[in-house]
């Protein structure tokens, strides 16, 4: 089966001189665990580099994205939650999907249309089966990172900002993040939660644990104590 990897020979930030990566990326490719090999005029790593452009890159041009489902209680929760994300710059690279039940539904949009910068969908739940209805609405979210919220909680400081960091800063394959396995700041990959059922029965953190232990591989979990952890370093 053939490997994902990169070829930094038409990188825009590869220096062929040297052959090492203009934005210090090998070093960390290392620290990741990842395998360099040293070719003739190029560089090739056993991992996607984010970077990789013919056109130089910077940190506006590689940000994760994806979608972000909001369980509303209220709608002043709403409304709070929402305009605590747009204090992110790059909220516009995010689906947000909203799960409610007991609100009037013109209020949600009202609030929809007033405050989300980005594309969103507004689903009313029809059980008290929240996995369930978190599962359902994902027919309708972007590809990339899920990021599932309780309105009615704080949410940590630069939430985003600290998972873009631990990717494609600090290079980390990531799966999943919990904090004690509860849904509220779980981020995982919207195609891997699809694929496992996300919280349907178990928890993802026990679903990708099994897979790696079948598989004798590395689950890629985190908890919010390590991606604070790496934001600081």
């Amino acid at each position: 089966m053939a490997k994902l990897g990169t070829s930094c020979k038409e990188c825009s930030h590869f220096n062929k001189d040297d052959k090492s990566c203009n934005i210090g990326l090998h070093p960390i490719f290392k620290e990741r665990g990842a395998d360099i090999t040293y070719l003739d005029g190029d560089v090739t790593i056993d991992r996607i580099c984010p970077y990789k452009n013919k056109d130089p890159l910077d940190d506006k041009d590689v940000y994760i994205f994806g979608t972000i489902i909001l369980l509303a209680n209220t709608k002043e929760e709403l409304e709070s939650t929402i305009k605590k994300l747009n204090e992110n710059d790059n909220i516009e690279r995010f689906k947000i999907i909203v799960l409610y039940k007991n609100i009037p539904y013109h209020e949600i949009l009202d609030i929809c249309i007033n405050n989300i910068k980005s594309s969103y969908k507004i689903v009313k739940m029809t059980t008290d089966d929240i996995p369930y209805q978190i599962y359902k609405s994902l027919k309708y979210a972007k590809n990339g990172m899920l990021f599932i919220l309780e309105c009615c909680r704080e949410i940590e400081e630069n939430l985003i900002d600290k998972v873009n960091h631990i990717i494609n800063k600090k290079l980390y394959r990531v799966l999943h993040i919990h904090h004690n396995d509860e849904l509220h700041q779980s981020v995982s990959m919207v195609h891997l939660y699809k694929w496992i059922k996300g919280h349907l029965g178990e928890t993802m953190r026990f679903k990708l644990d099994d897979i790696a232990n079948q598989e004798g591989s590395d689950a890629q979990i985190y908890t919010w104590k390590e991606i604070n952890e790496q934001y600081i370093n």
